[in-house]
Order: structure tokens, then C-alpha cells, then sequence
């Protein structure tokens, strides 16, 4: 699977479901852009929702990161996942299920910034600040993976 260029574009937007998952196609989109050195100002390593779910996965992001560059797809990292613990795939459900209830104003923002969602006079001051927010997580939480050193 081609990573996507998140310097140019989002990745798949984090109410996008993969067995039954949210949040992680993004993560995957994350991971992949991360190893190729197309992250831009995206996290991976930093985000809480990235920590949230692979703490369900019982998966560091270097972990994740690992099952990702040896899947060609989104099944195969799944079928990683669950072949390293066959419950994880249902405790990382059961957590997804509540993100759209729970979250809904970080949703707001991500979705905002990403462009998926219209924002009106909105949209600069929210993506000047997700931008800041960013940067400042990378500086004081730096994490290396793959190209991305």
C-alpha cells in the first residue's frame, strides 16, 4: 500500500472505519506517511487518540509501526494485530465505539483542519492553532521512526 503524503493532503478521516475500528485507517495513514518521511505536521507518537487505541492494541508506535511497513493493507495490519493478541481486536472496538460521543468537539477541530468539515471564518484560526499545537507536541515529545529521523 502507497503511504499517502500528508503534506499534502489528510489522512482518511478518523470516523473511517477498519474492522469495525474508528480511528484506525488514520493511524494507519499516519504510520505509513511517518516511515516514508511524509508525515508533515501530523503526530504520530504524540497524539492521545493514537495512544488511546493502541493502548487497547497493547502496541507501542514503534510496535504498530513495525506491523504496518510489513502489511501491504489494512486487513493484513489487522490480521497482525490479532495474531499478537487475539483480543485486542475487540477491546480496541469497544473503545472506538464511545470516541464519537466522547470526542465530538476534538472531532470538530480535527475535521476542521483537515478540511472535511466547513468551517466558515473559522477554518484559518483553527488550523493556524492544530498546526501550533502540532509543532509544540514534535518539539517537547520528539519520536523517530523509520524516515521520519
Amino acid at each position: 500500500m502507497d503511504a499517502r503524503d500528508l503534506r499534502a493532503g489528510p489522512p482518511r478521516r478518523w470516523n473511517e472505519r477498519t474492522a469495525g475500528m474508528y480511528w484506525l485507517p488514520r493511524l494507519i495513514d499516519k504510520a505509513r506517511a511517518c516511515l516514508g518521511g511524509t508525515l508533515g505536521d501530523y503526530l504520530y507518537g504524540q497524539s492521545p487518540m493514537d495512544r488511546g487505541l493502541l493502548r487497547e492494541l497493547r502496541l507501542s508506535h514503534r510496535e504498530f509501526a513495525e506491523i504496518v511497513a510489513a502489511a501491504p493493507d489494512d486487513g493484513a495490519v489487522v490480521a497482525a494485530i490479532a495474531a499478537r493478541d487475539p483480543a485486542a481486536i475487540d477491546r480496541a472496538r469497544a473503545w472506538s465505539e464511545r470516541l464519537p460521543s466522547e470526542h465530538r468537539l476534538f472531532f470538530w477541530f480535527i475535521d476542521v483542519d483537515d478540511g472535511y468539515r466547513a468551517g466558515g471564518w473559522l477554518v484559518e484560526p483553527v488550523r493556524v492553532a492544530c498546526r501550533g499545537i502540532s509543532r509544540a507536541a514534535k518539539r517537547l515529545w520528539p519520536r523517530s521512526y523509520g524516515a521520519a529521523r
